[in-house]
């Protein structure tokens, strides 16, 4: 460390840090000489090998707080279905057919009325497809 230029001596370091955190970005598990900087509930689940699991119910890191349980009322219920199962990339084929087969239907429908039709009657429709 240059005492006289003290200015410098920190401008290098943060680069060197900067550099060492941005090379880190191409190592599969980062850089080993950096120390790892989880935050207080962040946990990684990389050990969990199961293909069949949806990664939706993968979620990074962990329950906080009181464990405690409740019963989701009908309207939270029917919204966290469809959330699941719109945003499960292996649902999106299903997805893709039942739109097909709603504009073949209904072929004046417009993009909001599809989008409608899909919000209330694919959950079911998805239920009794397979």
């Amino acid at each position: 460390m240059n005492k006289a230029q003290v200015e410098g001596s920190i401008s290098i370091g943060y680069i060197m840090d900067e550099a060492a955190k941005f090379a880190s970005f191409y190592f599969k598990e980062g850089d080993p000489t950096l120390p790892l900087n989880e935050k207080q509930n962040e946990v990684y689940l990389d050990d969990i090998v199961d293909d069949d699991m949806f990664e939706i119910f993968k979620p990074p890191g962990k329950a906080i707080g009181a464990e405690g349980k409740r019963y989701l009322a009908d309207n939270e219920y029917i919204a966290a279905h469809l959330y699941v199962l719109m945003n499960c990339p292996k649902v999106q084929p299903f997805i893709d057919v039942f739109v097909t087969e709603k504009r073949k239907q209904f072929p004046n429908l417009n993009d909001k009325a599809v989008n409608a039709v899909t919000d209330q009657e694919f959950p079911s429709w998805f239920e009794n497809h397979n």
